[in-house]
């Protein structure tokens, strides 16, 4: 007689929805809390004990993803009906529905909202939205991220920023009211900013005139912004806080830098939009990284356009403005949508040769650069030849994604 064939091992049986049903309520909210927001209002069907929990479920996160078709008012009718604490609120609003942010804002306060991220969709970037002064009532905030086209108010008495945030990305934003002065009052009041992104701000002076602020690119199609670079060093002072600092360096013919002179102890990744087109963008960047320094990762991201001729700037060059300065704790240096250009290869050989503790060096080709292996055998020979300070430097070279050399042990 043939022997029966095993039989695999029995599942232990699911518990019955009675079983989950009789756990405490504070148990069910909390497992409602970690739900995403669709999951959430539909475990009303489960059962009468989960019928409406979600409402009471403290944290709760009302996310939307950007884009998404999502109906304003059915969000904001969600929003009234959560009468637990907010741990989040995504949205991205289209013009027509601008003004609901102002019903949104006092609520999230009053719920202690930590993170809040706000689109402003202007489409051809002529619709500005001027916010409520409520936003300065989140005091629980963690994470403020507001973009699109919006413009902050002058921040009432004693409220001028957020005792509790850590980060702030703000992306074609204006301060029309008090100006530069705004965002510096901003950051200074916000004691615990580790995270700071910046871009595209514009801001009324006090004779009325608005003018741009070149961390990011101006805001061209906003009919008011001139092409102005404004006292690009004072405001940066108000970052020395920092951890972690994203930045665009404006392209002109003369350092913006020049005159900065707080020093940046705090900042360890610093991720920088430029296009080492001229010396001077490259003794901006070169002050504003002497000035940091525990940095451990440098993040430089290649921009292209612009009628700026490019002169070529050499590393003897380089060096002679560096002179009694290193990048003594870089570990990590990313340079993204390089084209291989001279003053490019030219950056990176001066890195290498005044990076003492570097380990990686990672070099994103834009996405057009030949992945032929004679194409890229030149480069990497190039890179090789130069002089490095640090022995233990590896050499990573990815074409978006496709990775051509990933050695095993330091580049020759």
């Amino acid at each position: 007689m043939e022997a029966s064939p095993p039989r695999g091992k029995s599942r232990p049986p699911l518990p019955s929805a009675s079983i989950v049903d009789s756990l405490p309520p504070e148990i069910l909210e909390k497992i409602v809390s970690h739900l995403p927001l669709r999951d959430a209002v539909r475990t009303s069907a489960i059962s009468r004990a989960w019928h409406r929990l979600w409402e009471s479920a403290p944290g709760l996160a009302l996310e939307w993803d950007w884009g998404a078709d999502t109906d304003p008012a059915a969000a904001g009718a969600v929003l009234a009906r959560c009468s637990a604490p907010v741990r989040s609120f995504c949205f991205d609003l289209l013009v027509e529905s601008f003004w609901r942010s102002d019903d949104w804002v006092p609520l999230l306060a009053a719920k202690g909202v930590q993170i809040l991220k706000l689109n402003f969709s202007g489409g051809a970037g002529i619709d500005i939205h001027y916010m409520d002064a409520s936003i300065f009532s989140c005091r629980g905030l963690t994470c403020l991220h507001l973009s699109g086209g919006c413009e902050i108010p002058a921040a009432p008495s004693g409220l001028a920023g957020f005792p509790k945030l850590t980060c702030l990305s703000l992306r074609k934003v204006g301060f029309p009211n008090n100006g530069v002065r705004g965002l510096e009052a901003l950051i200074a009041e916000s004691p615990l900013l580790e995270v700071l992104r910046l871009g595209e701000l514009w801001f009324t002076q006090d004779g009325g005139d608005s003018k741009s602020f070149h961390v990011l690119r101006k805001w061209r199609s906003h009919p008011a912004i001139t092409s102005t670079v404004h006292d690009f060093a004072k405001p940066i002072t108000r970052f020395a806080r920092v951890k972690n600092l994203c930045l665009e360096m404006p392209s002109r013919e003369v350092n913006v830098l020049e005159g900065l002179s707080c020093s940046f102890g705090n900042l360890k990744k610093l991720t920088l939009q430029t296009k080492l087109n001229i010396l001077p963008t490259i003794l901006s960047t070169l002050h504003l990284v002497k000035n940091a320094p525990c940095l451990e990762t440098l993040h430089v991201e290649i921009m292209s356009g612009g009628n700026t001729q490019e002169a070529e700037v050499s590393v003897d060059l380089l060096n002679a403005h560096w002179i009694g300065s290193s990048f003594a704790n870089l570990r990590t240096v990313i340079m993204d949508s390089i084209k291989c250009r001279p003053n490019e290869m030219h950056f990176i050989e001066f890195v290498l040769f005044n990076a003492p503790r570097l380990r990686e060096l990672l070099v994103l080709p834009i996405p057009s650069f030949p992945r032929s292996i004679k194409a890229n055998g030149r480069f990497l020979r190039e890179i090789a030849k130069y002089r490095k300070a640090s022995p233990q430097a590896r050499l990573v070279v990815t074409c978006h994604p496709v990775f051509i050399m990933h050695p095993t042990s330091p580049f020759a």
